[in-house]
């Protein structure tokens, strides 16, 4: 009795906001009908015949369908035949005194949901009815809950749109949408502007002072628009413009009118008045946007050298501009060489001049760009500037320790400043080294002479010690072509001297030279270092060096750097 209560307490929660059809022919049936399901049901809508029913159906959003099997005109199988074929899902529940099995197997057929059979009772009334209710209910929560996720999901979507378009602190189009734009742009110019000095207000007042600052900038730009042209804050202390105009003097007049704008009205920050100066350049919107923006870089460049409050516009005739132009260009494909992935390490043999061994290689970094091998000196002072150099070294380390895991063979690898002053530079060798199962003993990093005398000295010594205590070895490179420092020199018990370049390619028709290299390897000798000579070019300088007593010999007459090690 309890349940029969708790079940149609919840029949009648459930099924108050549901509109229901009723089919039935018979008039005191229908009425009777009506008058027990209103005290479930809020609307009911009563058909008298299957036509009747197919109209009203059309005419009325209905939750359930409730129907005789023997009507005029259309009768009960037939009408759930139709209403099936425009709406698969609709609950259907047949009244009806019929149990032939051909009625029972036409209902399955179109998916009828249940029977009330005459005469019914409540009991049965409540477990066939419930159960479509129920399932009504569910599917109602389900709509409600999908349309509350798509419209989170929009929301969150608007939000990372917003995220990921405009910039955060000064909520102006950043640089994506500065990309989109100019894309979508046939004409005009696009305005670059640089704050001149900002990094001093960054050290002397801190970031979080120097970000006020450029909120402050950009409500000051966004007051002074320029007529028919969007703002962007893009990277750093940055600012552009999208200009409407194709008229050059009009370009002129907005970056002078921005000029004149700032030289009278300072910016107030937490009560510290602030003067605002800016460099700035300007190019043509071009079919090749990144040609756009990279004429902007190196016409910003030279904007600079004149100081602040000075702009330039792009001018393809001149050669100076050539020349930076260049230099950016190989800003923007050394950034695209280490996002893709494309440094490869190449490996270069170094032989044992006493043995005729190849005692082990020297990894180096090349570009590879759809097949074409860029040469390390078009993209490491870009790498260096971009401050990449490190995530070099990194690519060749990883790379390099997987070529050779599987061998014994010794291997070298450059070390840049940057590499030695990282401090998880060791933990990223720890993990590779478990990683590949490389024993360290098989690895030589090679540093440049000079890091004996720069200003992290002392913090590069501790680095090296530290690789040497991880069982490393170490080798000084370009030794005696930059000024040195002696005893700290002797303090980083190095394992090799690499003798550059410079005294082996003439040495054969070089006194000096010799006299110099046979110091070098003297020296070596007496500090129990190995020597290797570099640029090795041919028979003669090969026998000459031997004979100096250098123990390795690297270069091209022992072979040039390629993908793979030297066939025997």
């Amino acid at each position: 009795m309890y349940q029969q209560k708790s079940t149609l307490k919840e029949l009648i929660t459930n099924a108050k906001n549901l509109t229901i059809l009723l089919v039935e022919d018979d008039e005191a049936t229908r009425n009777e009908l009506t008058q027990f399901l209103g005290t479930f049901f809020s609307k009911i809508i009563s058909a008298v015949d299957g036509e009747d029913a197919l109209r009203k159906y059309s005419d009325n959003k209905i939750d359930l369908l409730l129907t005789d099997l023997t009507l005029p005109k259309l009768d009960g199988m037939q009408l759930i035949a139709q209403i099936r074929g425009h709406d698969s899902s609709i609950p259907i529940l047949i009244i009806s005194a019929h149990r032939e099995p051909s009625y029972f197997l036409d209902s399955i057929k179109y998916g009828v949901d249940g029977y009330l059979l005459k005469p019914f009772n409540l009991e049965q009334f409540l477990a066939v009815v419930s159960k479509v209710v129920y399932r009504l209910e569910i599917e109602k929560k389900l709509a409600e809950y999908n349309k509350n996720l798509e419209l989170m999901v929009e929301k969150k979507t608007y939000e990372l749109e917003n995220k990921y378009l405009y910039d955060n602190r000064t909520s102006l189009p950043n640089a994506i949408m500065l990309k989109n734009d100019l894309v979508s742009k046939k004409q005009g110019y696009m305005i670059l502007l640089d704050i001149s000095h900002f990094s001093v207000l960054n050290k002397e007042y801190g970031k979080d002072f120097a970000n006020k600052v450029l909120v402050s900038v950009s409500k000051k730009l966004a007051s002074n628009i320029i007529h028919n042209s969007k703002l962007y804050k893009v990277e750093s202390d940055r600012f552009a413009y999208i200009v409407d105009s194709s008229i050059e003097a009009e370009v002129e007049s907005h970056c002078n009118q921005i000029i004149s704008f700032f030289d009278n009205d300072n910016i107030v920050v937490e009560d510290v008045e602030i003067h605002i100066s800016f460099s700035m350049a300007a190019d043509k919107i071009r079919d090749d946007v990144s040609e756009t923006l990279v004429n902007c870089e190196y016409a910003l460049d030279k904007a600079k050298e004149f100081g602040s409050r000075h702009f330039e516009i792009f001018n393809e005739t001149d050669l100076d501009f050539a020349d930076k132009k260049e230099s950016v260009k190989w800003l923007r494909l050394t950034r695209e060489l280490i996002e893709n992935d494309g440094i490869e390490p190449y490996y270069q043999p170094m032989k044992d001049v006493h043995t005729g061994e190849i005692y082990k290689y020297e990894v180096l970094a090349r570009g590879v760009d759809n097949g074409e091998v860029i040469n390390p000196t078009y993209f490491l002072k870009s790498a260096e500037k971009l401050g990449l150099l490190t995530t070099i070294t990194r690519t060749i380390i990883k790379k390099s320790f997987k070529f050779f895991k599987n061998n014994e063979i010794e291997f070298s690898i450059n070390l840049t400043e940057k590499d030695l002053i990282d401090d998880g530079f060791i933990m990223y060798l720890e993990n590779h080294i478990y990683q590949y199962q490389i024993e360290p003993s098989r690895v030589t990093f090679e540093i440049l002479e000079n890091i004996t005398v720069i200003k992290n000295a002392d913090t590069i010594k501790k680095m090296i010690n530290a690789l040497r205590d991880m069982g490393f070895k170490t080798a000084v490179d370009d030794f005696g072509v930059e000024n040195s420092n002696l005893s700290r020199f002797l303090d980083m018990h190095f394992d090799f001297i690499k003798i550059d370049g410079i005294f082996i390619k003439d040495l054969v028709t070089n006194k000096k030279n010799q006299m110099l290299t046979k110091a070098i390897v003297s020296l070596a000798k007496s500090l129990e270092m190995k020597t290797v000579a570099e640029y090795v070019k041919d028979e003669a300088t090969y026998d000459l060096i031997k004979e100096i007593g250098v123990d390795l010999a690297q270069g091209y007459y022992i072979g040039k750097p390629t993908p793979g090690l030297l066939v025997k």
